[in-house]
């Protein structure tokens, strides 16, 4: 099969830009062959770490590979029917993910969302779902960066998989401080009350997958569950880009 034009386009215009504007992959520090195709080196896309254990349906990784459930699923206290990350939140994945969130490289998304689509345990997760919602911002903090990396996330995920994606289901109607830094009991009591459905009927009686960057504690998609599940959601999914062990 031939190059496409924007094939051809970046084969001409990736070496000038390369030896003109030098950059080098945030991860590795290794000088960048293809800045188009930013911003981590190939190796780096190709080495993201991922889950080296087996992981609960819920997309918890188990702490042994004999376990049959986490420890909230065993107990009936895990709000997700199903769930599943690309991997640890370490090494190049945290790196991109900051690129993304931070740094606003918004190309991140796309090149994320690919390789999400193309995991076992995340084609599962989209599988039957009606649609997609990521975790919201409050609005000030979503003027004050531009965009919310969740809904970059999901409109990427939903155009792959062909899922409808209703960024305005759920708001976050309290301007929360940072969940960094804080304990568990301290991010739960922060995020208390905090997400509201706004758009009942495109929540009640489906299948909810909620996508978000970075699961750390679970405080936040647990306080989001909680809205969607008194909405009326007939189940709740969850995927992540990435978990902290």
């Amino acid at each position: 099969m031939g190059l496409t034009l924007a094939g051809a386009a970046r084969l001409l215009v990736d070496p000038v830009l390369a030896l003109v504007f030098p950059t080098r992959c945030p991860a590795c520090e290794s000088p960048m062959d293809h800045p188009r195709s930013g911003p981590l080196c190939e190796a780096c896309w190709v080495s993201l770490p991922r889950h080296g254990t087996a992981v609960c349906a819920c997309g918890v990784p188990l702490v042994s590979p004999h376990a049959a459930a986490c420890h909230r699923c065993r107990r009936g206290l895990s709000p997700f029917a199903r769930g599943a990350s690309l991997g640890p939140y370490d090494g190049a994945l945290r790196v991109v993910i900051h690129e993304l969130k931070y740094r606003g490289r918004r190309r991140a998304a796309t090149q994320l969302a690919e390789r999400l689509s193309g995991d076992p345990r995340v084609q599962g997760v989209l599988r039957g779902a009606d649609v997609l919602v990521p975790v919201p911002l409050h609005p000030r903090r979503h003027r004050e960066r531009g965009f919310n990396q969740a809904e970059l996330l999901a409109r990427e995920l939903g155009r792959g998989a062909g899922v409808a994606v209703t960024p305005g289901a759920l708001v976050r109607r309290a301007d929360t401080a940072s969940q960094a830094g804080l304990t568990a009991a301290r991010r739960r009591a922060n995020v208390a009350g905090a997400f509201a459905v706004r758009q009942r009927a495109r929540v009640a009686g489906r299948v909810i997958v909620l996508v978000d960057d970075v699961y750390t504690t679970g405080a936040t998609a647990r306080a989001c569950a909680t809205a969607l599940r008194a909405a009326g959601a007939a189940e709740i999914r969850l995927l992540t880009v990435a978990r902290v062990d």
